[in-house]
């Protein structure tokens, strides 16, 4: 395993790559199963969290939670007995996704609810109410080893923030911003450690860890999206022309 590197690759395949108890801290943003908008092209430009993205292939939601269960057992082994871990899920399946990470070994602590100040606005043929939370799962490999307090005011399990907007703002349609995934990050580990991301997506986890004075790594699939990633490594390092940690790379 290298640090500060992203394999392009399916992450239970690359997993192969990493050592057992390696990993200091998880933060991921797993493919939501999202299918309860069928007619997409109805919503015309309309996107909001219950749309049914077009990297949601599962056949089933069985068929879905098997594959998060595979992954998070090959979490619970890479990561060092005291590791937290963080994973973005949709209301739907945080229930079931509570259940699995203590299935696999972990300790479940606590739903953290991220308000989105802008949401994407509901649809009114459809009756529904715009969707503007969406929740992170706070889970340990036994009792977290570290946890760096900040102000009691900001050590809460809500937080509240925009959706990514101007430069941040990536094409990406699940993009969570770097202000919403810093504090977690910065609460659950310390600088030089390693955290992994299985599912990069745009490189936020990445570009956290390395604002943040830690080291990453992790996988992405989809050749786009590495693409944006490479993008977004190319302006940290621009606007950082003093860095002298581990040059990330992506391949």
């Amino acid at each position: 395993m290298k640090i500060n590197q992203i394999y392009k690759t399916d992450c239970l395949s690359g997993f192969a790559k990493i050592g057992d108890e390696s990993v200091d801290l998880i933060f991921t943003d797993p493919p939501y199963f999202q299918n309860r908008a069928k007619d997409v092209k109805g919503l015309k430009n309309h996107k909001d969290v219950v749309t049914e993205f077009k990297f949601d292939g599962y056949a089933s939601e069985e068929e879905y939670l098997q594959f998060l269960e595979k992954v998070l057992r090959e979490c619970y082994r890479v990561a060092k007995l005291g590791a937290s871990g963080y994973l973005w899920c949709g209301d739907d399946f945080v229930s079931y996704i509570n259940r699995i990470v203590s299935k696999v070994g972990f300790q479940f602590r606590k739903v953290i609810h991220w308000h989105k100040t802008n949401p994407f606005p509901a649809i009114y043929t459809r009756k529904m109410f715009a969707n503007s939370m969406e929740l992170l799962v706070h889970f340990s490999k036994g009792t977290p080893k570290t946890w760096n307090h900040k102000p009691v005011n900001e050590m809460h399990n809500f937080i509240e923030s925009p959706i990514c907007m101007g430069k941040e703002r990536k094409k990406h349609e699940t993009q969570k911003p770097l202000k919403v995934c810093i504090p977690f990050i910065e609460i659950s580990s310390n600088a030089g450690d390693l955290i992994l991301d299985p599912f990069m997506g745009s490189g936020t986890t990445a570009i956290a860890a390395l604002i943040t004075n830690r080291n990453f790594t992790g996988f992405e699939i989809d050749e786009k999206y590495c693409t944006i990633i490479n993008q977004r490594f190319n302006e940290f390092l621009l606007q950082n022309k003093d860095f002298n940690g581990k040059r990330p790379t992506i391949d």
